[in-house]
């Protein structure tokens, strides 16, 4: 049991969850709890991340196993967190995938079961099992912070003025598996509201990271602070219907 909130960050060991959980441990205010899809991937990640943050105590974070395609494992994290802290202050649902990791002969059926497994079903899935342990929690600002992107945008697909649009960057699977993220999300926004329970949405932005092969405009501490931001700052009752987006894209394109 901890008295500090208590965040769970998926996709953990690398990237932007990486990225995202070394501004947070830097504050020293939290638990962290770091999920990668296997112990010795979470176990590494938390060694790297106390180090990083200027040698933190190892005890302030936990490492869990999650794998978004897999339901049990994602009963199994909920349940190692209802035994040892009773609740979940702050979720981040931060893991996903461009394309079907079977390479480039796998069908186009099968790259879109694979994308939506993780980026679509997965957070669905990880939403509804953490959110009793988010409902358990009496910290005033429950969040579940969802990492989104701007191709997932129908604005920035379709106006030419964007830079990111449907003819620069075509990406259909990856692109409609955040639409279809963002909408879990908007009615999720709604249905929590009562509850005090914010559901914000965060564009991090293109950066450089092995998921993109490191091509991006900006390095990934960059992005991991943008979601940092969306997961601890502001007040959820000024969050309604937000994005947390650096690059403005939203309210430049809108949805």
């Amino acid at each position: 049991m901890t008295s500090k909130p208590v965040i769970l960050v998926t996709g953990g060991n690398q990237g932007l969850g990486h990225e995202t959980l070394k501004v947070l441990a830097q504050k020293k205010a939290y638990h962290l709890l770091v999920a990668a899809r296997s112990q010795e991937k979470a176990n590494e990640a938390v060694r790297a991340i106390a180090a990083a943050s200027g040698g933190n105590a190892t005890e302030d974070f936990t490492p869990v196993v999650i794998d978004l395609t897999s339901d049990e494992t994602i009963q199994a994290a909920a349940a190692l967190v209802k035994q040892k802290f009773g609740r979940l202050d702050i979720l981040v649902n931060n893991a996903g995938i461009a394309r079907s990791p079977r390479g480039d002969n796998v069908t186009l059926r099968q790259d879109l079961r694979d994308v939506f497994e993780t980026n679509v079903f997965g957070v669905a899935v990880m939403n509804e099992t953490f959110l009793p342990l988010l409902r358990a929690s009496t910290f005033p600002q429950r969040r579940i912070v969802t990492v989104t992107s701007g191709l997932g945008m129908f604005g920035v697909a379709l106006k030419e003025s964007s830079p990111y649009n449907a003819w620069n960057y075509r990406f259909p699977v990856y692109r409609s598996s955040k639409s279809a993220v963002n909408m879990i999300s908007a009615v999720d926004m709604i249905a929590l509201r009562d509850e005090n329970i914010s559901t914000v949405l965060v564009e991090p932005g293109y950066c450089r990271t092995a998921f993109g092969n490191y091509h991006g405009h900006k390095d990934a501490d960059a992005g991991g602070r943008v979601i940092a931001r969306a997961a601890v700052e502001g007040d959820n009752k000024d969050l309604f219907l937000k994005i947390i987006d650096d690059e403005g894209k939203h309210e430049e394109f809108g949805w």
